[in-house]
């Protein structure tokens, strides 16, 4: 995103991006043309003299004009260059179609001319041109560009071109292999970097040996204080840019001594685990921290951002608790079968290579039940499956499993998620022995205090539960504005963790009476309006008000009477609070409710006109002389006249139930269960009278049609559309009703259930 300062620089209109290189170097170009600097800096030949006052102020203005220009992120590529025309080379071979930049040295003279064609050529795919050069100049392919000290494979790595880096590394030595550009990066770094393609760094490795994969890139010497800038070895560099197919096999390649021996062993450990946490490369941070690299490890570090607590409070997808599925997914992820054992791919096919990452998690109840072979076996007679498979039971499973995951993505999307949450919790397992060990001052430098917080903030309960287990003194975590993990899980609305409070037994009216530095107890907190992305699981305002009130009477039935009636230090009693932060989602559900009203008052009425006026012009007509029904003595008409009664009974009821939503006089607690209850009584009795009408409507047409059987079934299927078509959007809302008002129920419970 562009800084906001950009434009007022009168230089350009947005920072440079890969997209617009051309705007913004016209528009740089002529700023610099018309302060006169363009032809003495940039476009200057190589005679200028370079030692005069004159050149370096106005080659300081030159590329300060174009470092302000780029923004921050291109910033920290160029602001190495010394000389504008060094910056604006680099650029234009970084962000322009246009290779053909200003040479440092005029073309022509030496090699650089045939050196620039060369990687031209490469980076263009034309390998047959580049390849008749290097035959006739073999050492070429060792020269490199005097702006970025790149070779022909670096150019080739960076611009994608496999067959050609393949070709090249068919050709070079080792030399080529270990040469580095001006960053300090060798080709398979700038390959870890850029890419994911395991097959190009599978052949640099092949070539030039593990040797390659422990070069670490220069170290930045502007930017010593920041850790991240830091030199890099390969694997890291990918976990950086989250290529995780690289990293797996780099992981998988390099050297453990490379972890155990290196000087900075526990900052390149840290690095390496939160890269992997932050790119979701569970498996590879898993088996770092069960190797002894990991038992080794500790977890303070003065970067927040390299504290794998930290980075695992702030990633809830990465939990069970943390993603929401759909019921077909919820199904599916309860059935699956997650192997007790994970095997990280070894690319080399060396057995000695193979990591193996064996899970300490405890396994869920009847983990064989629940599996997706076990729920179609278990009605099987338990001795017909012992003599079937005998022990080979499980090893069925799996079987009947991975057929599965490789003919369904569907199937397979659920599989590699529940995989991830094992991880992270085989994760937090290891995680959770080290801090059980830690002291209290370390635990502070570790963030496991506020990572507890954030994790009471995001809903994570896994994480709190596993780090409370480790040491229950983190339960009592507390921030700057003296807001417990209660405290947070209450105005984030995470019930879970809200549920833990019942588990504190005479602690819990000392967590009650509790206040923050603003006076608030914990009934003020949740008389403040969740959090868009609660209510946005809500499908309507109304629903979203019933749930704010569940909460405020949940937290209310926990705390003592006199919180009912404290101020805080703005003057504002809980209710008062309640009523003023709630206003507009107030009316908002008042006109939600009237407006869904109206519109199934009408339909109601509309079918109760029909149903009344079919009593009275029945199927057949009526007997002249006594003015009897026809076919009254048929059973199609007991059929027909009875849905036509529930028919109009249920649509009279569905009417009157929403004129009384109409006149309601929308109070707060009105939307707790009066309204919500009205509005599903109203569209059962609703759905009853269509349902009850099409019924009606077949059997009068049975009557009608008597032997034209064909003509029958064919309206009778007819007759089913209307009711299909309101079953899905009248069921969905009925359950989201059913659902929402018991909320209350589950949040007040105690918890029966544990997260280990």
């Amino acid at each position: 995103m562009a800084a906001p300062s950009i434009t007022s620089t009168g230089i350009v209109l947005e920072v440079l991006t890969k997209d617009n290189y051309e705007n913004w170097s016209t528009l740089v170009e002529n700023y610099l043309v018309g302060e006169g600097l363009w032809h003495d800096t940039v476009e200057a030949d190589s005679k200028v003299d370079r030692s005069t006052p004159d050149w370096k102020s106005k080659n300081g203005k030159a590329l300060h004009a174009i470092q302000l220009s780029c923004g921050s992120d291109t910033l920290g590529k160029i602001r190495h260059f010394k000389s504008a025309k060094e910056a604006w080379n680099h650029l234009k071979t970084s962000f322009s179609e246009d290779v053909k930049a200003f040479p440092d040295i005029e073309q022509g003279q030496g090699n650089e001319r045939f050196i620039f064609e060369l990687h031209s050529d490469v980076k263009k795919g034309y390998w047959n041109d580049a390849k008749s050069f290097i035959i006739n100049n073999p050492d070429a392919i060792f020269e490199t560009s005097l702006s970025s000290g790149r070779t022909v494979l670096h150019e080739a790595v960076a611009a994608g071109q496999e067959k050609i880096v393949k070709e090249l590394v068919k050709i070079g030595n080792q030399r080529l292999l270990r040469m580095k550009d001006k960053r300090g990066y060798t080709a398979l770094a700038l390959a870890a970097e850029l890419t994911d393609n395991v097959k190009i760094a599978e052949w640099m490795v092949n070539k030039g040996g593990t040797e390659l994969l422990t070069i670490k890139t220069k170290d930045d010497d502007d930017d010593n204080d920041n850790d991240d800038k830091s030199e890099k070895i390969p694997l890291l560099l990918a976990l950086v840019k989250g290529h995780k197919e690289m990293a797996r096999y780099l992981f998988s390649e390099t050297p453990w001594s490379v972890f155990l021996e290196h000087k900075h062993k526990n900052d390149l450990c840290l690095k390496l685990i939160c890269g992997c946490i932050s790119a979701e490369i569970f498996d590879v941070a898993a088996a770092l921290l069960q190797h002894k690299v990991g038992q080794e490890l500790t977890l303070n570090h003065k970067y927040d951002y390299l504290r794998p607590l930290y980075a695992l409070a702030h990633m809830p997808s990465a939990f069970h608790s943390g993603i929401k599925l759909e019921w077909w997914q919820r199904l599916i992820y309860k059935m699956l079968m997650i192997p007790p054992v994970l095997v990280l791919p070894s690319y080399q096919k060396v057995k000695e290579k193979v990591i193996k990452i064996v899970s300490h998690v405890e396994p869920d109840e009847g983990t064989r039940i629940n599996t997706l072979t076990g729920k179609i076996f278990r009605w099987v007679p338990i001795s017909l499956r012992i003599k079937l498979l005998g022990q080979n039971f499980g090893r069925f499973q799996l079987f009947v499993q991975t057929s599965l995951l490789q003919k369904c993505p569907a199937i397979n999307k659920v599989y590699d998620m529940k995989m991830n949450h094992y991880l992270v919790l085989e994760i937090l397992r290891c995680l959770r022995k080290k801090i059980s060990t830690t002291s209290e001052s370390d635990l502070h430098a570790c963030s496991a205090y506020d990572s507890m917080l954030q994790a009471a903030k995001y809903g994570i309960i896994e994480f709190i539960d596993s780090m409370r287990l480790a040491n229950p003194y983190l339960l009592w975590a507390i921030d700057k504005n003296k807001r417990d993990i209660f405290s947070h899980a209450i105005l984030n609305r995470q019930e879970k963790v809200f549920q833990l409070i019942h588990e504190t037994k005479g602690l819990k009216d000392i967590i009650a009476y509790r206040e923050d530095v603003f006076g608030n107890n914990m009934l003020h907190l949740a008389a403040e309006l969740g959090p868009s992305s609660v209510l946005g699981g809500m499908s309507n305002a109304a629903l979203q008000m019933q749930r704010e009130l569940q909460w405020f009477m949940a937290v209310k039935s926990i705390v003592p009477p006199k919180c009912n009636e404290a101020r805080n230090k703005d003057g504002k009693k809980p209710r008062e609070l309640f009523t003023k932060t709630h206003e507009e989602l107030l009316k908002a559900g008042e006109k939600w409710a009237k407006d869904t009203a109206s519109s199934f008052t009408i339909v109601g009425a509309l079918i109760v006109t029909m149903m009344f006026a079919a009593a009275f012009t029945v199927p057949g007509g009526n007997d002249q002389t006594t003015g009897v029904p026809m076919f009254l003595n048929k059973d199609t008409f007991t059929l027909f006249i009875t849905a036509d009664a529930i028919s109009l009974v249920t649509a009279s009821s569905s009417v009157l139930i929403f004129i009384g939503i109409l006149t309601s006089r929308y109070a707060e607690e009105d939307f707790r269960k009066r309204l919500p209850v009205k509005i599903l009584f109203g569209l059962i009795t609703l759905f009853l009278s269509v349902t009850s009408m099409m019924c009606a409507f077949c059997a009068a047409l049975a009557m009608m049609l008597n032997g034209y059987h064909k003509l029958i079934i064919l309206a009778m299927l007819l007759a089913i559309i209307p009711v299909l078509v309101l079953l899905p959007t009248q069921l969905k809302l009925s359950l989201e009703i059913v659902k929402s008002t018991m909320g209350f129920y589950f949040l007040t419970r105690k918890k029966t259930e544990r997260h280990e």
